[in-house]
């Protein structure tokens, strides 16, 4: 239930169309490898210490900073320009500081990289919602929602709010545009730490509507902020802003497996889940069905790009496979690193934009970078200590701007 929705995006991007045209000096910013875009960076946390890597990919260099406590996992918010840091162990989250804002066209440097003001050390924080200038993080252990405005995280005087949503549990997220939240709640009655049921709240935790649809267990979500999906036991959870609910049933061939990662691509509006046992599917909300897309029982991880062109999924033998995002039709695939070791501690993380796939390599203490066009391999950049998790912020723009 980790997973970061980049919904409104596209939507944040047209609403600033009208500001960038009063923008003035718009220049070209070239990559000094004429490879990445020069504003895109790579945030990675370190498995076991609180150090962190920013890295600029197209000039091939790389800055530390230290985070509160090492393991974090990351996300990017709906901008882009900030990273979001959830530490489950130790009950706190920060947020870091791009310096880029992304104007749709081109980007504009604010300041230097650093830490923003805000934090949050509500009990056990998993989940991560992003949409528009709200960020919104599920704590398992009190059951409640932290709430953050990504305007405000420099806002020394403006504290985030925490609001009681359901008994602790390990519960989900996803936010609606008129600014509601279909948030996860626990049956008291089932064992275990997973929901049964999703309802509807408002900022203060009041219920807007209430649970229809029960299921045995709730895992991965996303939205589009008038639909949200949820991965569940018994088929694809859809729950409408209105409060309406039905399941997608899933195909016979999952018979017990089930969906335990959805994601959302704004620009393509489509949404995808995986079960590491079947594979990618591309869920069709209108259609009422699941339409295979990579089909293996070998999945480590997968990402689709923004556009939902393609998808990528990264095998448990090293094996990087490329597929039509709509389609399903095979791409390409190259070896790209050694079999995944089942039983490591900390395992590869991956993520992709315009133009490169990024993979941590914990052992080697490495970050790789493969040309999405052909997946070869380009120059690694070292990154000391274990990389364990990264994110994509900042902005895939070549020109820069005085706002």
């Amino acid at each position: 239930m980790k997973h970061l929705s980049s919904f409104l995006r596209l939507s944040v991007v047209a609403g600033l169309v009208f500001v960038s045209t009063a923008c003035n000096n718009v220049d070209e910013v070239e990559p000094t490898n004429k490879g990445e875009s020069a504003f895109t960076r790579l945030l990675i946390t370190d498995a076991e210490s609180g150090e962190i890597t920013l890295v600029n990919p197209s000039k091939q260099s790389s800055e530390k900073f230290t985070a509160r406590f090492g393991g974090s996992n990351v996300y990017p918010t709906a901008s882009g320009r900030y990273a979001v840091l959830v530490n489950y162990a130790n009950d706190f989250v920060q947020f870091f500081d791009s310096g880029i804002v992304d104007h749709g066209d081109h980007a504009d440097v604010k300041g230097t990289p650093k830490w923003a003001a805000a934090t949050s050390s509500a009990l056990k924080p998993t989940h991560v919602y992003a949409m528009g200038d709200n960020i919104a993080i599920f704590n398992d252990g009190e059951g409640s929602m932290t709430l953050f405005r990504e305007t405000d995280l420099h806002a020394t005087a403006v504290q985030p709010k925490t609001v009681k949503v359901d008994i602790p549990h390990h519960g989900a997220l996803v936010a609606f545009s008129n600014g509601t939240y279909a948030v996860t709640k626990k049956n008291p009655a089932i064992t275990g730490s997973l929901p049964q049921g999703v309802r509807i709240v408002d900022g203060n935790g009041t219920v807007v509507h209430e649970a229809t649809q029960a299921v045995t267990g709730i895992h991965g979500d996303a939205g589009n902020g008038e639909t949200a999906l949820f991965g569940t036991t018994d088929g694809v959870l859809v729950v409408q802003s209105n409060g309406s609910q039905r399941l997608i049933p899933y195909p016979s061939e999952f018979e017990k497996n089930w969906f335990g990662t959805i994601v959302h691509d704004a620009v393509a509006d489509a949404f995808y889940g995986y079960t590491a046992k079947l594979g990618v599917y591309r869920i069709d909300v209108s259609g009422n069905r699941l339409t295979p897309v990579v089909v293996t029982d070998q999945l480590h991880t997968f990402k689709v790009d923004k556009e939902g062109r393609e998808v990528f999924a990264l095998l448990n033998d090293g094996t990087l496979k490329v597929h039509d995002g709509r389609t399903g039709v095979a791409r390409r695939e190259a070896k790209i690193i050694g079999a995944i070791d089942p039983a490591a501690k900390v395992k590869p993380d991956m993520t992709i934009t315009k133009k490169f796939v990024y993979l941590t390599d914990p052992q080697n203490s490495n970050l790789l970078i493969l040309k999405r066009s052909d997946l070869s391999r380009q120059p690694a950049i070292a990154v000391p200590g274990k990389p364990a998790k990264l994110a994509v912020i900042g902005a895939q723009q070549n020109v820069s701007g005085d706002d």
